[in-house]
């Protein structure tokens, strides 16, 4: 029988956390136990070269390769999924949100970003700041533009229908199969944006939209990539968001 050796481990906890993607997995998913085992060096060589890394506690582990170590971003988007999601009582009414209400889903490395994301977020008018004496409130954006555009009581609320939006213009049935497609062939549930547009046969703003929306919804996952080394092509598919670009894509295709 052949000697396990740290490289062999090496190699396999890799190749489960490629498969896992942006979603990481946990020291036991990775087979990793407690104590000096060969799994536990091997994942010690790991982060110590700084390959991968924990994104949640040391208790409630969430390993990811470093190309998704992204808590920052990953608090912005939870941020603004709790601020888009909670709803209010009555439907002609605002939500006023804590900083426990936002934070809400936020663990570890992405806890510790918050107060930065937060600012981020304001600066960037996605999310709105208010205080009422000693406390601080939280509105998205979108929810005031949404009251601001309500139609007042005695006018008449039919309005000419809109052009559909690029997210409405692309065809989510033909993405979310070049997406099953390109997935099964690489082998990889994380994709190049630039690449799902070639397999699709779409203009690339329309697609940029369309994931854009899918991500608000919870339905796409955007990771950053590696820049450095992208060719053109690749690059020229990066979806900007929260002020950085983003080449690869996972999708919900069910």
């Amino acid at each position: 029988m052949p000697v396990e050796t740290i490289e062999n481990q090496v190699e396999k906890l890799l190749f489960k956390l490629r498969e896992a993607g942006p979603a990481g997995l946990t020291k036991g998913k990775l087979g990793v136990k407690a104590g000096k085992g060969i799994a536990a060096q091997a994942l010690g060589d790991l982060i110590a070269r700084r390959k991968v890394a924990n994104l949640g506690t040391a208790t409630r582990t969430c390993f990811v390769l470093i190309e998704h170590f992204n808590p920052l971003e990953r608090a912005c988007e939870r941020i603004e999924e709790n601020a888009l999601s909670k709803q209010p009582a009555r439907e002609d009414t605002i939500e006023l949100l804590t900083r426990r209400d936002i934070e809400r889903g936020c663990e570890g490395e992405v806890r510790k970003k918050v107060d930065e994301a937060v600012d981020w977020m304001v600066k960037g008018r996605r999310l709105m700041r208010f205080r009422r004496s000693r406390t601080v409130y939280f509105v998205h954006a979108e929810k005031l533009r949404g009251a601001a555009q309500a139609p007042r009581p005695g006018e008449n609320s039919q309005s000419a229908p809109e052009s559909p939006s690029g997210a409405e213009a692309a065809d989510r049935g033909t993405i979310l199969a070049a997406y099953r497609r390109l997935a099964q062939r690489l082998g990889y549930s994380n994709v190049e944006i630039a690449a799902l547009r070639r397999e699709a046969g779409c203009p690339m703003e329309p697609l940029k939209l369309f994931l854009l929306e899918e991500s608000r919804r919870g339905r796409a996952v955007l990771s950053l990539g590696d820049w450095s080394v992208s060719s053109e092509e690749t690059r020229g598919g990066a979806v900007e968001l929260f002020g950085r670009p983003h080449l690869l894509v996972r999708l919900d295709s069910e």
